[in-house]
């Protein structure tokens, strides 16, 4: 797992871009506007988190923002299109796990997508569903794991939205997959 530090730069952006997508963006799990921004606004600062690791890494790559209800990739290194998931935690994300609705999936493997990457920033209360960005300075990478294998973790206990579950202990490091791409 890598630790990375999210700068005030990418809260700005993250926030701008949050406010523009409002107006494209579905109904999110029947949420409040107020929830279902924050919900945008943690998947972006997870991208902007990891184009920001992969120019570090000098990782040649491709980055789409979301344009309209839905988005052809997140990333593409190389041929390869990389999903990138993000959740917000509270005060650990260690008894989280990478979560996937089957639409999700399905529509992952109509696009070709090849990875899924697995994100977590701090700042996330469960109780008011929202992200404070204030408090929000932490993203753990947690890893990688190959899209279709999502598939092989279907959920024990059915709740909306996690159909599959991954547990975070079954995702590849990282840098295995950085390293594939250098």
């Amino acid at each position: 797992m890598i630790e990375r530090i999210i700068s005030k730069e990418i809260i700005e952006e993250a926030n701008t871009h949050s406010d523009e997508r409002m107006q494209f963006e579905y109904n999110r799990f029947g949420l409040p506007q107020k929830q279902r921004k924050s919900m945008i606004l943690i998947g972006t600062i997870g991208q902007l988190v990891f184009r920001e690791y992969l120019t570090e890494q000098k990782v040649p790559f491709e980055f789409e923002y979301q344009a309209g209800n839905y988005d052809a990739m997140d990333f593409k290194l190389g041929k390869d299109i990389v999903e990138i998931k993000t959740s917000g935690y509270e005060d650990d994300f260690k008894h989280l796990n990478l979560l996937y609705s089957d639409d999700q999936l399905k529509a992952g493997i109509n696009k070709s997508f090849k990875y899924c990457c697995q994100l977590f920033i701090n700042g996330y209360s469960r109780i008011e569903k929202l992200l404070n960005t204030s408090q929000c300075n932490k993203c753990i990478i947690a890893g990688y794991i190959p899209f279709e294998n999502i598939q092989n973790f279907p959920s024990q206990r059915k709740f909306f939205g996690d159909d599959y579950k991954v547990p975070l202990r079954k995702l590849f490091d990282i840098k295995y997959l950085i390293d594939s791409y250098l």
